[in-house]
């Protein structure tokens, strides 16, 4: 039998990995400003560990305002990386890490975005469904996943939403694994997560019931899964059982109703029409430098010059990919 508290807990959330457009960080951190950090500090279990992923070139002041906004959150830690493929590996290999110092057999590993919200307590009840979990299990250990299966989609700058049920949502998806096959929560995608696991022995939970809406999940031009024609923001606000979301509500994810309003007052900046091709490229640009990097070992003078000159090609190609990711003319 397994101790119930045998495992460190690690959030983690990507902020603009190859994102140079300061546009984009405007609006993006007022969100995170506004609806994430809150409800990280309201969490009534503060037993875990946030990681904030942000590229090693992010823009000075979108990184100024992002220290400032997690001064006060507690065991927040900003990790830098050069690529968006670097995500992965860097919590990955801080979860081991850490884990190994603190002795621990497990690690439980959980997703956010970062302009999205968990209810103050999520944190404590995924902790009590990874305990009861992790207390009956014997023999081989196994991996655990964990999903809270309802919601509201929302516009934050309306405020109004509807309530949405998710098998596997993303916001707070969570997995509980060994720490010798520790691959983290972002390893597979979060609706395969299930189908993947399942067949290979991993014990399956979703919490739902008690018509709790457990998570915020923001729908705006700027939403990474937006193509440019604001589809989202359109289901919610034409959503014939929308609601307005009022301030008791949003207090029950630690969100301060005044900030929120602030929100409709900011202008929303428009994505570039489709920005899939951008993010498309902006990946075969990462897989192409750390191709070339890999074939200076052993190159010659003059073939290492030509290869350091073609990064540079590309490197600049890649910022001038991540600088326009909002459209140049703003309705």
């Amino acid at each position: 039998m397994t101790g119930a508290r045998d495992y460190i807990h690690v959030l983690a959330t990507r902020l603009g990995i190859g994102v140079y457009d300061e546009t984009w960080y405007d609006y993006r951190m007022s969100l995170f400003e506004a609806i994430t950090v809150p409800c990280m500090k309201a969490q009534t279990s503060r037993d875990f560990d946030w990681l904030i992923v942000v590229d090693k070139q992010m823009p000075p002041l979108a990184r100024q305002r992002l220290d400032a906004a997690i001064a006060g959150v507690p065991r927040a830690e900003v990790l830098s990386v050069e690529f968006k493929s670097d995500f992965r590996k860097a919590i990955v290999d801080w979860g081991k890490d850490a884990a190994r110092l603190a002795g621990r057999e497990y690690i439980l590993s959980s997703r956010l975005d970062d302009d999205d919200a968990l209810r103050v307590d999520f944190f404590e009840r995924l902790r009590f469904e990874a305990d009861d979990f992790l207390r009956r299990e014997t023999g081989k250990p196994r991996r655990g996943v964990f999903s809270f299966t309802l919601g509201t989609m929302w516009v934050p700058s309306t405020r109004f939403g509807y309530t949405r049920y998710h098998d596997s949502h993303s916001l707070g998806l969570s997995v509980v694994e060994p720490i010798a096959t520790h691959r983290s929560v972002y390893y597979w995608t979060h609706p395969e997560i299930k189908q993947r696991l399942a067949p290979q022995g991993a014990y399956i939970r979703g919490v739902d019931g008690d018509d709790i809406r457990w998570w915020l999940y923001a729908a705006h031009p700027l939403a990474v899964t937006d193509r440019g024609d604001n589809v989202r923001y359109k289901k919610v606000m034409e959503h014939k059982h929308r609601y307005r979301i009022d301030d008791d509500f949003l207090a029950t994810f630690g969100v301060d109703a005044s900030a929120v309003d602030a929100l409709a007052e900011t202008t929303v900046p428009q994505q570039a029409p489709d920005p899939q091709p951008l993010s498309t490229r902006a990946m075969d640009l990462e897989h192409e430098i750390k191709a070339l990097r890999g074939q200076e070992d052993g190159a010659g003078m003059w073939e290492r010059r030509r290869l350091r000159r073609r990064i540079e090609e590309l490197q600049a190609e890649r910022r001038r990919v991540g600088s326009n990711i909002v459209a140049s003319e703003q309705p």
